[in-house]
């Protein structure tokens, strides 16, 4: 009996490899260590057989429900190769007299599709490296390359890839001489992938073998089949696929080549770009991507690469690309990820159309403010909308039926701006259940109840709103259509909350148009309101001087003063005109006498009497007495 063997008791210090089912390895460690010296047959050894010793063992199919949970934790490099036949498991079988073969096959996955296998060579640690892979190499058939070959007790283990050469090194089990006499035993079985930890030996390797495959005239990084680098397969398995992988050479990029322009990572089997995401700040001059031959299943995954500036980017060969029956939809939704992408799997791509331009590309014009298709129209459109949010911001907006034709039709939206949600402090809950989204409403009896009909329905709608505050110096007017017959124009700007405990700052767009009414003046017969959530670059600008001339909105040289009258206070309503007397109390810091004075003294005309009285405040022309209330 070898030394170092006691019956019923192993002494081996050996460790057990975390992928393997203790059954199988307690067999091995029974049918391994015994003498395969070629002797006469007086003096060959026969192990014993008995019953419940290692026939009942070796014959018994093993259970592999817990390996098979280790193994749907792991990544499948193998894929689908080309040796992809499902095969069953190998259960040994006995010959007469309960001897076993010599050549076992490698016993394979019950799921089938994977080419990986564990090969076993037991005392092999007496050997050097290069003198078992130098014979196995030799001897097979087929040839191979071993992966993470190490020590473990006193054998030597490696990994194949290879379904077909391991069953080449299966059969080679027994069939070598080493020069002491002995017959080399070769244990192959079918096995996941290894799985290593990342520690500063592998890191350091890792940034060697980067190094060597980077170009830095290029600026290219080629890591194409990077598990299978001869610097790094036989003491190592480091595949892309694997996150940890991935986390050290995008850090290892980010850390020392952060200028790299084009990387290749094709051919390495990865289902995921996740580990891939930090690339979009540590690697800013990125403009060539190879993702060929890998396997990733949706275009959705490549959403973590957004922001990536590739003008190059290849997909070809993997899952997602047959999920796209068309081609101009394929690279429609890569587009949408990447927008200045000129060629696609290595395709020329036609020019895009959209506005997205770069401003290194052109400067785009400087915002002009209000405009309006003619003075004329601009002298009606202020008149009107100075009278009308005047009455829209005091308490009692009532008054506001006259300015609306008796069929006229009223809709409100409102949405979050970006980066806002729901849960945002500044809910739109005042707002959102009579939002008339027609994107997100589809029901087409609920869309006509959310349109407010004739000046009675809208004003009372108009009344349930929160009580608002206009800031003028926000607002801008745009005036694209006017005619005898009617106005269109488009009013932006933010107002605050006056009822909110928080004062709530929103922005809006409201769009009217109005026709010339039969009493006189103007009525609006249609009109959109659109409000939001103010961003904080509009709250930071809001509010800032206590009265302001809308931008582009005024209407008289600062050589109008107080005394000058433009225009007769009989065309505005009395009612209006208290109620704009008290908005320009509140805003102006005036008492309602000097308010007034300042409205009538500039013809009942809201933003010329602000900007005049702006102008006086900044020269300290107007008497204190003004401010007291």
């Amino acid at each position: 009996m070898p030394k170092g063997f006691h019956r019923g008791k192993n002494t081996s210090t050996r460790r057990t490899d975390r992928f393997i089912e203790d059954n199988i390895v307690q067999n091995e460690r029974v049918y391994y260590n015994h003498d395969t010296r070629e002797t006469s047959d007086k003096q060959k050894f026969r192990p014993s057989f008995k019953s419940g010793r290692i026939d009942r063992n070796r014959s018994r199919p093993v259970d592999s429900s817990k390996l098979q949970r280790i193994i749907e934790q792991d990544v499948d490099m193998a894929g689908s190769s080309s040796h992809g036949d499902s095969h069953p498991r190998h259960v040994p079988y006995s010959r007469p007299g309960g001897r076993k073969s010599n050549h076992a096959r490698p016993q394979q996955n019950s799921r089938g599709g994977s080419s990986w296998s564990r090969v076993t060579i037991p005392h092999g640690k007496k050997f050097e490296k290069d003198f078992i892979l130098k014979t196995l190499l030799n001897a097979s058939k087929v040839s191979f390359i071993p992966i993470y070959y190490h020590i473990e007790g006193n054998n030597a283990v490696f990994f194949i890839e290879d379904s077909t050469a391991a069953e080449a090194l299966s059969t080679l089990n027994k069939q070598i001489t080493l020069h002491d006499g002995f017959k080399l035993i070769i244990l192959v079985k079918w096995s996941p992938a290894p799985n290593l930890p990342i520690n500063e030996e592998l890191k350091g390797k890792i940034k060697q073998v980067m190094s060597r495959r980077y170009d830095p005239q290029m600026k290219m990084l080629n890591l194409s089949q990077f598990h299978l680098d001869e610097e790094l397969c036989t003491d190592f398995y480091t595949p892309l696929s694997r996150e940890n992988v991935m986390q050290t050479v995008v850090q290892i990029i980010g850390d020392h080549i952060p200028d790299v322009q084009v990387i290749d990572l094709s051919n390495n089997k990865i289902y995921s770009v996740d580990q891939m995401k930090p690339l979009v700040t540590k690697a800013v001059f990125l403009k060539s991507l190879n993702l060929g031959n890998n396997k990733l299943g949706q275009i959705t995954s490549l959403d973590r690469l957004q922001g990536l500036k590739l003008e190059e980017l290849v997909l070809n060969r993997n899952p997602l690309c047959d999920r796209f029956n068309e081609q101009s939809t394929y690279i429609s939704a890569v587009r949408k990820r990447f927008p200045k992408l000129v060629k696609l799997d290595g395709v020329e791509l036609p020019p895009v159309i959209s506005f997205d331009i770069g401003a290194e590309d052109v400067a785009l014009p400087p915002s002009s403010g209000s405009w309006f298709v003619s003075d004329e129209a601009r002298q009606i459109v202020l008149v009107f909308l100075e009278q009308y949010l005047s009455v829209y911001d005091s308490d009692d907006r009532q008054p506001l039926l006259n300015a609306y034709h008796d069929s006229a039709i009223m809709s409100l939206t409102c949405s979050y701006p970006p980066g806002q949600t729901a849960n945002a402090p500044s809910r739109l809950d005042s707002y959102m259940k009579d939002s008339r989204n027609l994107k997100r409403i589809d029901d087409p009896q609920r869309r006509f109840r959310l349109l407010q009909q004739g000046k009675v329905d809208i004003v009372s709608f108009l009344s349930k709103l929160p009580k608002t505050l206009h800031d003028p110096s926000s607002l801008v007017v745009d005036v694209p259509v006017t005619s005898s017959h009617l106005i269109v124009m488009s009013v932006t700007g933010v107002f605050r909350e006056r009822a909110e405990r928080h004062s709530l700052i929103r922005w809006f767009q409201r769009i009217f148009i109005i026709i010339p009414s039969t009493g006189g003046g103007f009525c609006i017969v249609n009109e959109q309101i659109h409000i939001s959530c103010a961003t904080p670059e509009q709250i930071k600008a809001a509010f800032k001087e206590p009265v302001a001339v809308p931008a582009g909105l005024s209407t008289q040289a600062s050589s109008v003063s107080v005394g000058e009258t433009t225009a007769s206070s009989t065309l505005v309503d009395p009612v209006v005109q208290q109620q704009m007397v008290a908005s320009f109390s509140e805003q102006s810091g005036m008492n309602t006498t000097w308010s007034l004075k300042c409205l009538e003294e500039n013809g009942w005309v809201f933003d010329r009497a602000a900007f005049v009285f702006t102008e006086l405040k900044a020269a300290n022309q107007i008497p204190p007495e003004a401010f007291i209330k």
